[in-house]
């Protein structure tokens, strides 16, 4: 399976072969990266991502960890643990994020509440809510 995906602006685009499994975490650092509850990943041999367009900005977050982003519109993109065989990608840059669904999730220890019971029983608008 080869898959394609890019930022909010256009400017990063990227392919992966071979997409591993897709899940969410749930950690502190990932919700500050994305400004969400959690954050919805697909994991990657380092070898099968590419990119295709552009040029991404590096952030060092951590000790042998690196998020890489669009420097022009912010869009995280990638993970990076130096010491791992993988990256992972964003699901949410994904040109079709349907197609790798989340099969687990990860630190949840530190999830937040609403995290848990996302959408449940709230109403639901196809656009803007009225």
């Amino acid at each position: 399976m080869v898959v394609q995906g890019g930022c909010l602006c256009g400017a990063v685009r990227y392919r992966l072969r071979h997409p591993r499994a897709a899940y969410w975490c749930h950690c502190t650092m990932c919700r500050r990266a994305s400004g969400s509850a959690a954050l919805p990943w697909v994991s990657v041999a380092r070898g099968d991502f590419e990119l295709v367009q552009g040029v991404m900005t590096t952030y060092a977050s951590s000790a042998g960890v690196s998020r890489d982003f669009c420097g022009r519109c912010g869009s995280p993109i990638l993970f990076d643990m130096a010491c791992e065989d993988a990256v992972d990608v964003t699901l949410g840059t994904l040109d079709q994020p349907d197609l790798l669904p989340p099969s687990h999730h990860i630190w949840c220890s530190t999830n937040l509440e609403m995290a848990r019971t996302l959408g449940s029983g709230l109403p639901r608008h196809a656009g803007e809510a009225p």
